[in-house]
């Protein structure tokens, strides 16, 4: 009986060994099916990430290529564009050259313009305010309207010893005139037309702009010769001259030189310029029997200075610093070792005037006034002449031996 139990129990643990073996063999089995699953599973994986990482690879590349590209493409574009930036650089130089050639002829032209001049216009638009003078039965000059207001300017020599004034217009119509005010050192005089007029004036221009060798023209009534226009050019400015009145001399300053012919009833004409402008009144001319060609004109500022007092106030107080002067000479420049001729010398101090009251000595050599260079005595007087009245203060910078001072001084009066 126990055999049987025995046998039986060996029969049982024989079947469960086999099946245990047979339970392990199938899960052995599965095992190695699921290894190879996921055997197979890691090397696809591996495939689509080796897949994946060559075309994140092959992408990387092509993109640092067309970086590349582009990095060239933009040098390149930077390149042409410093190119493009020296040829504008470049074409502003040239623009730049242009322009200051266009302003070079411009001005050449300019300059041109006022070396010619067209007579006839000029006549045209100055003759209709040209006047004559008269003293009722003959001419004895010439003059100008100055306003709308019925003055006309002559020379003061015009009319110094007339009892009766007459003046003709372009027109024809006669009017008489009075005297409304004169300025024997500057020959200007104002004269007051009775009747009115509907003539315009001639602009009286900037005489110090006034250039040597530009062309004028003077318009007057030489020898009773009416309305007689004769040309040149202006020879020199800011001249100093002695002039003989009959029975005297008297020195003029702010005069214009210049060679247009002038004679007998010309004194009192308007000097004018290309543009139709007054640069001057014409007063003078050296006596044939000493020269030609030379004929003298007050500067149109000290006109309008001298002409605009002259019916203001009637009279114009002349500018005076009390000494006597004189243009320096080779000697003087070798004997005091001067680098140049340039200045005024002080021959004589006059009492009690203003030159002796700032402390001026005779000898000074005068150098500038207000800073302006004075090459000559001519300077000195049309710088007072047309800038200065008494009382106004004026620094005077001069030479006394080696020395260089400067000197305050006040402006005076110029007795009559």
């Amino acid at each position: 009986m126990a055999n049987k139990f025995i046998i039986g129990i060996l029969v049982f643990l024989v079947v469960l060994s086999g099946g245990i073996y047979a339970y392990s063999y199938m899960l052995s089995q599965q095992l190695d099916t699921l290894n190879n699953q996921l055997t197979t599973f890691q090397d696809d994986q591996e495939a689509r990430v080796s897949a994946v990482s060559d075309e994140i690879t092959a992408l990387r590349g092509e993109t640092l290529a067309q970086i590349d590209t582009i990095e060239h493409e933009i040098d390149i574009a930077n390149q042409e564009i410093d190119i493009v930036k020296q040829e504008i650089n470049g074409a502003s130089a040239r623009i730049g050259k242009l322009e200051k050639e266009v302003a070079s002829v411009a001005t050449e032209l300019s300059e041109f313009s006022q070396y010619s001049i067209d007579a006839s216009e000029v006549y045209q638009r100055v003759g209709q305010a040209t006047v004559v003078v008269s003293d009722g039965d003959r001419i004895v000059g010439s003059g100008f309207i100055l306003s709308t207001k019925a003055h006309a300017v002559t020379a003061y020599h015009v009319v110094e010893h007339l009892s009766e004034i007459y003046i003709i217009l372009p027109d024809g119509r006669v009017s008489t005139a009075t005297v409304a005010g004169t300025c024997k050192y500057s020959d200007i005089a104002v004269l007051a037309l009775e009747d009115e007029l509907v003539i315009e004036p001639p602009i009286l221009a900037d005489s110090s702009t006034v250039r040597v060798g530009e062309p004028v023209v003077t318009i007057g009534n030489p020898l009773d010769l009416t309305e007689t226009l004769t040309s040149g050019i202006v020879s020199q400015t800011n001249r100093f001259v002695e002039i003989e009145y009959q029975p005297q001399t008297r020195w003029v300053a702010n005069l214009i030189q210049f060679d247009a012919a002038v004679n007998f009833g010309n004194s009192g004409s308007p000097l004018v310029n290309s543009k139709g402008e007054v640069i001057g009144m014409v007063i003078a001319r050296v006596d044939p029997e000493e020269g030609d060609g030379i004929y003298y004109a007050v500067s149109s500022n000290k006109v309008k200075r001298v002409a605009t007092s002259l019916i203001d106030q009637g009279s114009f107080d002349y500018p005076w610093v009390g000494v006597e002067i004189a243009n320096l000479t080779p000697r003087i420049v070798q004997d005091r070792e001067l680098e140049t001729a340039h200045g005024a010398l002080v021959k004589k101090v006059l009492t009690e005037g203003p030159a002796e009251a700032a402390g001026i000595e005779a000898d000074d050599i005068i150098v500038a006034i207000d800073g302006m260079p004075v090459k000559g005595v001519a300077d000195l007087t049309s710088y007072l002449g047309e800038h200065k009245s008494p009382d106004e203060l004026i620094t005077l910078t001069l030479l006394r031996g080696t020395t260089e001072l400067e000197l305050p001084l006040t402006v005076g009066k110029r007795s009559s």
